[in-house]
């Protein structure tokens, strides 16, 4: 009876030791899942050997792997309970890294939406070298296709990573802009997307083609056109921008359309006249101008 007693409390103890083992051996190689928390529409899984795959809320995401949203499509990815990637419409991104320190993501186009608490690691968003990191932060990171990086900072600090020229750090309120091979600019958060415009002075006009000019904000794409016919193109780095757009004779409904990388819009419309010009005599028959 006490032999078996002892065989007992002595498979008891080695149990408990096997356990507290392994716990000890393989509880630092456990890591954190990403995986989809939310899902609205369209959500696929994109990457090396994986042709359009749809995921589902639960799935987990590792290194390499791809993120695709469709339009009006939305994707909220986790990490533990306290870090939060929301993927917007018509977005993609690729997972860099996950560990437990953290996520790393490569944006390739569209808008991600990042919420770090404290001890859920650190989340950095990258696009061609450039890159911010947010520990304890609220933040929005754009990228067009042309090369346009744009993060709002909503509230903490994030550490910016590939950008000449800025601060190592950005604060809470500020609006980052960066082109490829262009000045990067830093700014605070504008209330409402700047838009305005130099037009003439009375609306009437002669020339066949009119100049619009304008001041927006930096790196900003700008539409001009009359409806039918469009010419776009991007702000500089302070905002500035000047597009002609060719006239018919008669009344023309002017339009100039503003929009940021964040979704942002502004736009503003004039009816401007084009009208003859003067005639000319030329002996004696008299040319109009058209």
């Amino acid at each position: 009876m006490r032999q078996g007693l002892q065989l007992l409390i002595v498979l008891v103890v080695v149990l408990v030791g096997g356990v507290v083992g392994y716990s000890l051996i393989f509880a630092e190689d456990e890591q954190p899942a990403l995986r989809l928390v939310e899902a609205s529409g369209t959500v696929m899984r994109i990457g090396p050997g994986v042709q359009g795959q749809a995921l589902a809320v639960g799935d987990e995401l590792s290194a390499r792997d791809g993120v695709q949203v469709g339009e009006g499509a939305s994707a909220v990815l986790g990490l533990g309970d306290e870090t939060r990637l929301e993927l917007h419409s018509s977005s993609s991104m690729r997972v860099v890294d996950v560990d437990a320190g953290g996520v790393r993501v490569e944006l390739e186009s569209g808008r991600v939406s990042a919420r770090v608490r404290p001890g859920g690691g650190q989340v950095g968003v990258s696009s061609r070298g450039r890159a911010v990191y947010g520990s304890d932060a609220d933040f929005t990171v754009a990228v067009e296709e042309d090369g346009l990086f744009v993060t709002q900072a909503e509230r903490g600090t994030l550490r910016t990573e590939g950008m000449e020229g800025l601060p190592e750090s950005v604060a809470a309120g500020m609006l980052l802009s960066a082109m490829p091979d262009r000045q990067a600019v830093l700014g605070a958060v504008p209330d409402l997307l700047k838009l305005e415009v130099s037009w003439p002075d009375p609306l009437r006009v002669r020339l066949p083609e009119l100049v619009i000019e304008g001041q927006t904000g930096p790196y900003v794409q700008v539409s001009v056109g009359d409806g039918e016919r469009w010419t776009r193109i991007r702000s500089g780095a302070e905002g500035s921008f000047r597009a002609p757009l060719a006239l018919q004779l008669g009344p023309n409904r002017v339009q100039v359309e503003v929009r940021d990388a964040l979704g942002n819009r502004r736009e503003d419309e004039r009816v401007v006249e084009r009208e003859r010009t003067a005639p000319s005599i030329l002996g004696s028959e008299v040319q109009w101008g058209r």
